[in-house]
């Protein structure tokens, strides 16, 4: 388990970001949450040799190696990709599915935050024409966890913890960088801004509910299946 606190970070990201004080202690909050949530998950549970279902039927999250095998892709039912890595996918993938590339590094100085709607566009597209999508990066830890989040706050949760909470259920490694998680803080008050999300419902999924999972299944458990199946077709 990895803790990480904003106190060792402060001093950067206040003279790099013009972070605040209130945006260091939302930090802070998010921080704290995951820890807790951690804790209470059981370890080793999950596997990712299949990517992680965040909502059924639609939205997966997962890496490199996903997004760049074809047989899985197809054994999924995956059409679209959002590539939010520095490197592009290969020629096969692109000629043979709708791919969107945020060439992007996962640095701390990296603008994450300019490629939110754009994304967000592509994903709500794609949910419009009941087709399922990938989101990944190198490793499917940081950057592509930003992109997953700044979209389940503007169709699904009213907060940013909210819908960290929700990714974590999903897949546990989820963590964007504390610059990405900045950034998806000042999105989240944006958000507030323009009314696409309502402060005031106080609850998850009252904007665009999302049909949960059997209460009684665990999402892990879904994606080991997944990838039973997948191998069970192979043999």
């Amino acid at each position: 388990m990895f803790r990480q606190s904003v106190g060792v970070m402060e001093s950067y990201l206040r003279e790099t970001f013009n972070a605040t004080g209130e945006e260091l202690s939302y930090l802070q909050k998010i921080f704290d949450h995951r820890d807790q949530k951690l804790r209470s998950q059981s370890t080793g549970r999950s596997t990712y040799g299949s990517p992680s279902v965040v909502i059924d039927d639609f939205l997966y999250h997962g890496d490199l190696g996903h997004a760049s095998n074809i047989r899985l892709l197809n054994q999924l039912g995956i059409r679209h990709i959002i590539d939010v890595c520095d490197c592009q996918l290969d020629k096969e993938i692109l000629e043979n599915f709708h791919v969107l590339w945020i060439n992007l590094y996962d640095e701390l100085r990296a603008d994450i935050k300019q490629h939110f709607e754009e994304a967000n566009e592509f994903l709500h597209n794609c949910k419009q024409k009941n087709e399922k999508v990938l989101v990944h990066c190198q490793m499917g830890i940081s950057r592509s966890s930003s992109i997953v989040l700044a979209y389940l706050m503007k169709y699904h949760h009213d907060s940013l913890i909210k819908a960290y909470d929700y990714l974590l259920e999903r897949r546990r490694i989820a963590a964007p960088n504390i610059s990405f998680f900045l950034q998806l803080i000042r999105y989240e008050k944006e958000l507030r801004i323009t009314k696409e999300i309502d402060e005031s419902k106080h609850n998850d999924d009252q904007q665009n509910p999302i049909e949960k999972l059997d209460s009684n299944q665990d999402p892990a458990v879904v994606n080991n299946e997944i990838e039973n199946e997948k191998m069970e077709n192979w043999s």
